[in-house]
């Protein structure tokens, strides 16, 4: 019978290979792990950054229409074209608050390219929505941004449906700043959600208040020019020159 005898410098040399093996396992583990939490942070980074150039390309195009223009009407289409190509959604609104009833008008539209989009466009166009009703009214009243992956439910009840047929579930709204009090909402759907990484309500803070001083600005300047032409008109009736009296005379064909 024959005996196997092991060689103590075989056995530890042996024993070294394998802790030396497990130390490359781990080492590529802790490596793959680092990698991974790199790409994720690389990921974050370059979100940010992409979410930052979309809040700087909307904030320059906003203040660039603005500037060319008088009276919000005039501009209020270019700005929901502006936030719609630079932060990406199908269809955006622009609500205004009438003083007299109190309820918010959709002056502005951009429909979405789809089938169903001129239903929508007619739909939203003729709406007349009092405070806190709809995505619109809530945000008017609570005066925050709102951002919502599944948004239509808390819309007005035709509304909604059609936004949901649409596939158009994901909103962001914000409020037009006034100085007492806001002077709308703009609210914008798309259908893909929002990227977590996708910083989008401070901009519309930024948007929101810049509009909102626009608004102002362009109504206090149109009521100076008013309180001008009044004093003019006022003027001129004061000093102009009155009119001679009428001479109580009878006409010479009417004399015998």
């Amino acid at each position: 019978m024959k005996t196997v005898t092991t060689s103590p410098v075989l056995s530890s040399d042996t024993a070294e290979e394998s802790a030396r093996r497990g130390e490359l396992y781990l080492e590529k583990d802790e490596l793959a792990a680092v990698k991974a939490e790199l790409e994720q942070v690389r990921a974050q980074l370059y979100g940010v950054l992409d979410g930052a150039r979309a809040a700087f390309s909307a904030e320059d195009g906003i203040v660039r229409a603005l500037a060319e223009a008088e009276q919000i009407d005039e501009v209020a289409d270019s700005v929901l074209d502006v936030l719609c190509e630079s932060f990406e959604f199908d269809t955006a609104t622009f609500w205004l608050l009438d003083p007299e009833d109190g309820k918010l008008c959709a002056v502005a539209h951009r429909p979405a390219p789809t089938q169903r989009a001129r239903f929508l466009e007619a739909r939203v166009r003729s709406s007349v929505l009092a405070l806190n009703e709809g995505i619109a009214g809530r945000v008017y009243v609570e005066r925050t941004v709102f951002v919502s992956d599944d948004a239509p439910s808390v819309s007005d009840k035709e509304l909604g449906m059609l936004l949901a047929d649409d596939d158009l579930r994901t909103v962001c709204a914000f409020p037009i700043a006034g100085t007492r009090a806001p002077l709308g909402v703009i609210e914008m759907e798309r259908r893909e959600p929002f990227d977590p990484n996708q910083s989008i309500e401070s901009a519309a803070r930024v948007i929101g208040d810049r509009v909102g001083a626009f608004i102002e600005f362009s109504q206090l300047r149109w009521r100076y020019f008013s309180l001008v032409a009044d004093i003019n008109r006022s003027a001129r009736k004061s000093y102009a020159p009155a009119e001679e009296p009428k001479a109580d005379v009878i006409p010479l064909r009417h004399v015998a």
